[in-house]
C-alpha cells in the first residue's frame, strides 16, 4: 500500500512471474539472467519488488539498480519513492556511492553505469567486492555495458547480474562491430532468459496501445541496379 495515498499497488501476473524468477535465481545461488518485458509494461515496479524481496535475504549485502543517464537516475528514484518512500538511495557523485556501499543501512542503491564504473576503477580491493551483491541493469544494452560487464566480473566475487530489456539482442540482430565480441547478445551478457512478456502479449492483454506500421514508397529505383556493400 502506498504510504501517503494509501493506494493499493498490485503487480500484474507477468510482473509476479518476473520477480519470482529473479528471486529464485538468488535463492538457488545461480548466477545471472534477463527479463524480456516490453516497453511500457512496468519494468521499474517489477525491478523494485524484486529488489525489495532480495534485500531481506540475510546473506545479501546490497542490491544495486543501475541506469544509464542522470535524468533516468532521478526518474527511477522518484518511481522507487512512489512505491515505498525512502526505500532506495540515489547518489549525485561517486564519493556518495562509495559511502552508500559502505553503510549497512543502505540496502537498495540506484546509481548510473558511469558512477559504478568509476567506483570500480578507483577502489580496487574494496571490501564490498567480497560480499554478496545483486546488480540489476535497467535497459541492459547501453554503449558502456560491455566495459561495465568486464569490470564487474573482474571485481565482484559473489555477484548476481540481472538485466531488464524490452528489446533483447539475438545473434540475428547483434552488432558485428561491438567492442566485446563475447557480449554481443543479451544471452551472452546475462545468461538465460528468465521470463518473457512481449509487445504482442501486451497488446493482446490491452496493457499497451496498439500501433500500425505503414510502408510508404517515396522514390523509384532505377531498373537493373545491383546492391553493393559500402563503407
Amino acid at each position: 500500500i502506498h504510504e501517503t495515498s494509501k493506494e493499493l499497488m498490485v503487480l500484474r501476473p507477468y510482473q509476479i512471474y518476473g520477480v519470482e524468477k529473479i528471486v529464485e535465481q538468488v535463492r538457488n545461488t545461480k548466477q545471472n539472467g534477463y527479463i524480456w518485458h516490453t516497453t511500457g509494461s512496468g519494468k521499474t515496479l517489477t525491478s523494485f519488488k524484486a529488489s525489495q524481496i532480495i534485500m531481506k535475504m540475510p546473506d545479501v549485502e546490497k542490491v544495486l539498480f543501475v541506469v544509464d543517464r542522470k535524468d533516468l537516475d532521478y526518474q527511477t528514484m522518484k518511481e522507487y519513492d512512489r512505491f515505498e518512500k525512502g526505500a532506495a538511495n540515489s547518489n549525485t557523485s561517486t564519493a556518495i556511492l562509495k559511502k552508500q556501499l559502505e553503510k549497512s543501512d543502505c540496502k537498495i542503491i540506484i546509481t548510473t553505469i558511469q558512477k559504478l564504473s568509476i567506483f570500480i576503477e578507483k577502489n580496487k580491493g574494496h571490501e564490498v567486492f567480497d560480499k554478496k551483491v545483486v546488480i540489476i541493469f535497467d535497459e541492459c544494452h547501453r554503449s558502456q555495458f560491455g566495459d561495465m560487464h568486464v569490470a564487474i566480473v573482474k571485481s565482484f566475487k559473489k555477484y548476481h547480474l540481472f538485466g531488464f530489456t524490452g528489446t533483447p539482442i539475438f545473434p540475428v540482430n547483434a552488432n558485428t562491430g561491438i567492442k566485446h565480441a563475447n557480449l554481443k547478445t543479451t544471452e551472452q551478457a546475462f545468461g538465460d532468459k528468465l521470463h518473457t512478456y512481449t509487445i504482442v502479449d501486451a497488446i493482446n492483454d490491452k496493457n499497451v496501445l496498439t500501433f500500425r506500421v505503414d510502408y510508404i514508397k517515396t522514390m523509384e529505383a532505377e531498373p537493373d541496379i545491383d546492391d553493393k556493400q559500402v563503407a
